[in-house]
């Protein structure tokens, strides 16, 4: 597994916590798990890519990993607030 497909990854599983990110209220609880979670569970894939590809850990798959991580939050985010809140305030 190269770099790009680890990011993707990241991106994907990063993306439903944005949503639930993105309804729950600025630095409560729910918001910190939201952000919180899903870096466990990237910690934990990279540990398997680790021992199952014999992949070395590199400073760039971390800064690719980080871009993913917060486009996919602040995307879904965004996404949120434009189509889900703007019709709940126009009906």
């Amino acid at each position: 597994m190269n770099n790009f497909t680890f990011a993707v990854i990241v991106f994907f599983l990063a993306f439903p916590f944005g949503f639930w990110r993105a309804k729950s209220r600025f630095k409560s609880k729910n918001w910190m798990l939201a952000i919180h979670i899903p870096v466990f569970f990237i910690i934990l894939l990279r540990i398997y890519n680790k021992i199952h590809y014999h992949i070395d850990f590199s400073w760039w798959s971390v800064l690719y990993n980080i871009i993913a991580f917060m486009s996919a939050q602040f995307l879904a985010g965004l996404l949120f607030t434009r189509f889900i809140v703007q019709r709940r305030k126009k009906s």
